[in-house]
């Protein structure tokens, strides 16, 4: 239990430290997902309205609260044969309010689960999030339990996370779970699509090991950000990039 609660802490402190975008201190090395989208695949359904203009840092956020976001992901989960659902009063405030650096209060937030753990950012006047993400210790990401990749199964969590928050349908899943995938390469740690970052962030531990972390994030931000960042579209990067299927 004491592991999980300074692995725990550990994650909030990357989550607040890459409130924007960032490069990753290294890549991880895992195996491709067992479920890659095809190329038509690339352009599901999305909900226009998931998305907004914010006079917070990024300029956007989106329009669910932790609350909308809780219930859309576990109706995701179950349309997608999945069986570990959130429980509102699974969220933990983190902290004290604090403000950005355009002056808007933000509260964190995390969820701890046995192996992972989601924190958003959420704009402490509307409720609404800023940015969310899933994480672990890069130990964990790489390790397998029975028999299975603990990366397939993160990967598929932060996919079905994006697809709640970002109001795409649950038959992207296979698309969202390969932009996640795909930033764990290098000279790719941020992809953009349809108005998301989608963006891994690393912190090592070189004298422990086992506190190495990694953050897998979505969040909206402006054109004219996405532009300064240089932040490659994933379907340009995608077709520069294939990823084989496997047979």
């Amino acid at each position: 239990m004491r592991k999980n609660v300074i692995i725990l802490s550990l994650l909030i402190s990357v989550s607040m430290l890459f409130s924007a975008c960032s490069k990753s201190e290294s890549t991880i090395e895992i195996e491709q997902p067992n479920r890659v989208s095809t190329g038509d695949e690339i352009y599901p359904a999305k909900n226009a309205s998931a998305v907004e203009k914010s006079g917070n840092v990024n300029g956007m956020r989106y329009t669910s609260t932790l609350k909308d976001f809780t219930q859309k992901y576990n109706e995701i989960t179950k349309a997608t044969g999945g069986t570990e659902f959130l429980f509102l009063n699974g969220w933990k405030e983190n902290g004290d309010t604090t403000f950005d650096t355009n002056g808007i209060e933000i509260q964190y937030y995390y969820y701890n689960e046995e192996n992972t753990n989601f924190t958003a950012t959420v704009e402490s006047e509307t409720g609404k999030i800023v940015n969310i993400g899933c994480g672990t210790t890069m130990n964990n990401f790489v390790a397998q339990e029975n028999n299975i990749n603990n990366s397939d199964v993160i990967l598929r969590k932060s996919a079905v996370m994006a697809a709640a928050v970002c109001g795409f349908p649950s038959s992207s899943i296979d698309v969202l779970q390969n932009i996640f995938y795909r930033t764990t390469f290098e000279n790719a740690e941020s992809l953009s699509y349809q108005g998301s970052i989608f963006s891994l962030s690393t912190q090592n531990d070189d004298s422990n090991s086992e506190n190495s972390l990694m953050l897998l994030r979505v969040f909206p931000v402006t054109d004219e950000l996405k532009e300064e960042w240089d932040v490659p579209d994933y379907e340009t990067y995608a077709a520069s990039v294939p990823v084989e299927t496997k047979s």
